[in-house]
């Protein structure tokens, strides 16, 4: 569990990673992850579920992960 913001309810909610939803995908080259999120219905939430993408942090920063 953690905390992410939800588009249904436009605010930050505890929320949950579905495992049925995870997989490591190729996108340009660069190995990201893919996370299915749902806002918990069990703290009164709304059931909202969406994805969200990882980008390892090299790449964001745009350091060259070849080098050590």
């Amino acid at each position: 569990m953690g905390y992410k913001y939800c588009p249904n309810c436009k605010r930050v909610v505890v929320t949950k990673v579905l495992a049925e939803g995870y997989a490591q995908i190729d996108h340009r080259g660069i190995r990201i992850k893919r996370r299915k999120i749902t806002h918990l219905v069990e703290d009164g939430g709304c059931g909202h579920t969406w994805m969200i993408y990882e980008i390892p942090e090299e790449y964001v920063l745009g350091i060259d992960p070849g080098r050590g």
